[in-house]
């Protein structure tokens, strides 16, 4: 066993062993929400109301959003990890997610939203982060990912994220 597969277990065994009913409701629910959308549009919505000349971070959004989905399910293919509930003996999981595990798809969607979002939202960075956070320790105390998975997902939306900004400023560029 590798030390970043020892780190995985132990880590998950924590969450593990933390698990509450108001806890595991709060994440059970936290991921079912349609998460990012609700805070996408509440921030639009919050920032316009208060200044009118607000350009919509649309382009972005949906760059990253599609973009995201579009990585981690080709990495998800690619790496053909089995989720830790499967493997890890002894190690149970709040509910039975289907596909393979390496990357997260909620931590890359979370961090490429937290990228995304925190550019356009800068007064709101620090909630976008936490609720992207909060995404990523829901994957662990849920039993659904190991925490390697969650880095990766973490990572790999980042990258989206600035991509996203750097097409989104391209295009905006080109149709000036």
């Amino acid at each position: 066993m590798t030390i970043i597969q020892h780190l995985d277990e132990r880590i998950l065994f924590f969450f593990q062993s933390i698990r509450c009913e108001p806890l595991t409701l709060f994440f059970s629910l936290f991921i079912k929400l349609e998460f990012w959308d609700i805070i996408a549009v509440l921030l639009i919505v919050y920032f316009y109301l208060k200044d009118k000349k607000l350009k919509i971070p649309v382009i972005s959004y949906v760059l990253a959003w599609n973009g995201a989905f579009f990585f981690f399910n080709i990495l998800k293919d690619y790496f053909h990890r089995p989720r830790p509930f499967l493997t890890v003996k002894g190690l149970t999981a709040v509910i039975t997610p289907h596909g393979f595990s390496m990357p997260s798809g909620h931590a890359t969607m979370a961090m490429a939203m937290v990228i995304v979002l925190g550019y356009h939202f800068p007064k709101a960075r620090i909630m976008i982060l936490m609720m992207g956070l909060l995404m990523g320790l829901s994957r662990l105390y849920l039993g659904v990912h190991y925490p390697s998975d969650v880095m990766v997902g973490f990572l790999l939306g980042a990258l989206v994220g600035i991509l996203s900004l750097i097409l989104e400023k391209l295009i905006l560029k080109v149709n000036v």
